[in-house]
């Protein structure tokens, strides 16, 4: 069973138009690198277009050809600091809880809540009480650190249901800013919530991790996903299994998760070939990095499959 637990779903009205602007500043730069010249407001709207996948179809499409047995949904709540949107994020939430009971064998939701709302944590209540919502996303980087006073309300019901918290770590394109999303902020959550397992997303990313892995080592509520390192191991592969490495020596592959960040990285890797390179580092990784079968397996699948008790 590989289960992905890191994905997105987009439709219209959801997501403010400047989140795909910022994405398409990243992208249009990366884009420059191979001759090609787009705006980003041009790149932005395509996205938007694009990725507009209300019914899941897009992701459900992908995940068969990628082998993906269930992927994970994260609402995400930019309405503060980017300005709400048409949809309100309560109405985005329940949209995603409709999904998953739609295809129960196919996907998971958390709800995804700015823990700044002044109904946060009745909308909270209301994510899993009613809708059947599974865990929660935060992304600090909206304006708030994950170890600030306003988030600690919704982490006291995550361990009183006990369902696991999603939180965005490392960096962040613009608008958003990537100051509160460092794993440094994380140690406090294993120290003031040592029973709540604390997911962090893309492990602080590939020039963070070695931080988020200082925090990990002795936070042992602390966990992490390799969603959106595909960047990385599409350009430096040795570095990519270095840190892959370094995650499973010292943290222990019991504690790594399979993610994607779809549908962010199509443009750069298909879930199929990220999930192939993932099943193929027993035989392919460098000279001096070794991955068995079943750390692998672990990570793909195995991890998730308890953590979410399916």
């Amino acid at each position: 069973m590989i289960i992905d637990i890191h994905t997105h779903l987009f439709g219209k009205g959801w997501i403010p138009k400047e989140f795909f602007y910022g994405v398409a500043r990243f992208i249009t730069y990366e884009f420059r690198k191979q001759g090609i010249h787009e705006t980003n407001e041009a790149v932005g709207d395509g996205l938007i277009e694009s990725n507009d996948d209300a019914q899941a179809e897009s992701l459900l499409s992908e995940m068969d050809e990628a082998g993906i047995t269930m992927s994970v949904l994260l609402p995400v709540d930019f309405g503060l600091v980017l300005g709400d949107t048409e949809v309100s994020i309560d109405e985005v939430n329940r949209l995603h809880a409709e999904l998953a009971r739609k295809h129960p064998d196919r996907l998971i939701a958390f709800a995804g809540i700015d823990p700044r709302r002044a109904h946060a944590v009745d909308l909270f209540k209301k994510c899993v009480q009613e809708w059947g919502m599974k865990g929660l996303k935060l992304h600090p980087t909206t304006g708030f650190y994950p170890n600030q006073k306003e988030v600690y309300p919704l982490l006291e019901k995550a361990c009183e249901w006990k369902i696991p918290v999603l939180i965005h770590s490392g960096s962040m394109m613009v608008p958003l800013r990537s100051k509160y999303s460092q794993p440094i902020y994380f140690d406090d959550l294993g120290a003031d919530f040592p029973d709540l397992p604390v997911i962090a997303a893309h492990s602080g990313g590939i020039f963070g991790y070695q931080q988020m892995l200082s925090v990990m080592t002795t936070k042992l509520n602390i966990l992490a996903d390799i969603s959106a390192w595909q960047l990385t191991a599409v350009k430096n592969y040795p570095m990519f299994c270095r840190a892959l490495r370094d995650l499973m020596d010292f943290a222990g592959c019991e504690r790594i998760y399979f993610g994607s960040d779809s549908p962010s990285f199509r443009s750069f890797m298909s879930n199929k070939d990220w999930v192939q390179m993932i099943k193929d580092l027993p035989g392919s990784a460098p000279d001096g990095i070794h991955f068995k079968e079943e750390e692998v397996s672990a990570v793909l699948g195995g991890n998730a499959q308890k953590l979410l008790n399916l």
